[in-house]
């Protein structure tokens, strides 16, 4: 029991044991709430998560470069928000769907994309790596499918300028090895003929008439093929270089697997939380419509 003073400046008297006594007298009332709380827990456990699963795919999102050598300022197929976007698309989703034996709207609400790295890359640039994430009432092998499909997708549409530089840095590869092997043969073949005019009977001078140019040539292929050799291994590098830093890829595909359910200790402590205040309550307003009689009422309703 404690004063408090009212409006008027006196002081009433709040009896809080009232309260309790409504409680203890309606505990009935709090123990019902308590296991109807632990019932639906129990329900709830058996049949949450029970189909639900998850996929992850690592994908990195590339760093193109100019031709001058220099990163290209802020490329949109680097931003995360881009392969966010695509993700959510369904011109993306739909076809993600179908590959994964899917209904062509069942990744709808189902996908997210999270940045994942804060590493430093080329030049101290940011590192765009990104997580194609996939959850849902789904398989384990089809989550995985639809998020490696998605992946896929992101990758294809952020290497759209690398793709087309790094066609014509093989092209470049491609014709100086052809010209090394033109070389090469020609350098084979003059040599053969310089061999057999050295067999030959010949007149020193119709031997140095013949072998003169034959040797200028030999010596000039030679020339040209030690000079493009070495620009063969600076052609080699930039493809490496396109396809390995420049370039969009997955690196690690999604596996499926199933969602961890929460755990039954925590959800069994909330659930007698809730059932115990939501008790508590109950039984409190349950006295002001059913109103508990004292046992002064009780007896004197008892004596005829």
């Amino acid at each position: 029991m404690r004063n408090v003073v009212d409006s008027n400046g006196t002081e009433s008297e709040i009896d809080l044991r009232s309260y309790l006594n409504r409680i203890l007298a309606r505990w009935w009332v709090v123990a019902i709430f308590v296991v109807l709380a632990i019932i639906g827990s129990f329900t709830i456990q058996r049949t949450q998560n029970k189909n639900l699963t998850r996929a992850v795919a690592t994908v990195y999102l590339g760093q193109p470069i100019s031709p001058n050598g220099s990163l290209v300022p802020n490329p949109l197929s680097s931003n995360p928000l881009f392969a966010n976007a695509l993700a959510h698309q369904a011109a993306y989703q739909d076809p993600a769907a179908r590959k994964a034996g899917l209904e062509a709207t069942a990744l709808a609400g189902k996908v997210s994309v999270e940045l994942i790295s804060t590493a430093v890359g080329v030049k101290g640039t940011a590192v765009p790596l990104a997580q194609v994430i996939v959850q849902g009432p789904f398989t384990a092998a089809q989550s995985a499918a639809a998020a490696n499909a998605l992946a896929e997708a992101i990758v294809a549409e952020s290497n759209t300028y690398t793709d087309a530089k790094k066609v014509e840095a093989i092209a470049a590869r491609d014709r100086l090895r052809a010209r090394l092997d033109q070389l090469a043969q020609s350098g084979t073949e003059t040599q053969a003929r310089l061999d057999a005019l050295e067999k030959a009977a010949l007149s020193p001078a119709e031997r140095s008439s013949l072998t003169t140019p034959l040797i200028a040539m030999l010596q000039f292929d030679s020339n040209t093929e030690a000079i493009l050799t070495d620009k063969l291994p600076d052609l080699e590098t930039q493809v490496d270089y396109i396809e390995n830093v420049e370039s969009a890829s997955v690196i690690t595909p999604a596996r499926g697997s199933k969602v961890a359910p929460t755990s039954k200790q925590f959800s069994l402590f909330i659930a007698l939380v809730l059932g115990f205040l939501v008790g508590i309550l109950a039984a409190i307003l349950s006295t002001v419509f059913w109103p508990v009689r004292n046992e002064l009422e009780a007896e004197t309703t008892a004596t005829p």
